[in-house]
């Protein structure tokens, strides 16, 4: 999911983005109780297992969204255990931050010096959602994920 800062999304974002990518826009840029929830659904159809019998463990923080009682109804309906990291301790824990978000941001800034060295004078939303899948495609890598 990509939460965009702003009220309404222009349709030329989505032009280069793959049909499984889910956007949503907040005044903020950060997620909020109805954005979590539409990105639970979209767990929940994105990660079914190949045998229906297995369940799913999904690891969060702590933030109030992640816990609202229709956030955990939707994961528990889905055979989807949530496992909530204890408090200040995700910055230690969050299993993401180092191994995938590091490379993340390399990428991200060979993007954005990319699209400088053929003039681009402004990166903005649209430059960088045609650019994420190839940055996200560079980025979680079996390898990188398993580091």
């Amino acid at each position: 999911m990509l939460i965009i800062k702003g009220e309404i999304l222009i349709e030329r974002y989505f032009d280069d983005l793959p049909d499984n990518y889910l956007l949503a826009t907040s005044d903020t840029g950060y997620t909020n109780d109805e954005i979590s929830l539409a990105w639970a659904r979209h767990f929940v159809k994105y990660s079914r297992p190949s045998n229906p019998s297995e369940k799913r463990l999904l690891l969060f923080d702590g933030f109030d969204s992640h816990c609202t009682k229709e956030f955990l109804q939707i994961l528990e309906d889905h055979d989807i255990i949530p496992y909530r990291l204890p408090s200040h301790t995700s910055h230690f824990l969050q299993p993401l931050d180092v191994g995938c978000f590091q490379p993340y941001k390399h990428w991200h800034a060979e993007a954005v010096d990319a699209a400088t060295r053929t003039g681009c004078t402004n990166y903005n939303k649209s430059e960088f959602l045609a650019a994420i899948e190839t940055i996200r495609a560079s980025t979680f890598k079996p390898r990188t994920i398993q580091k």
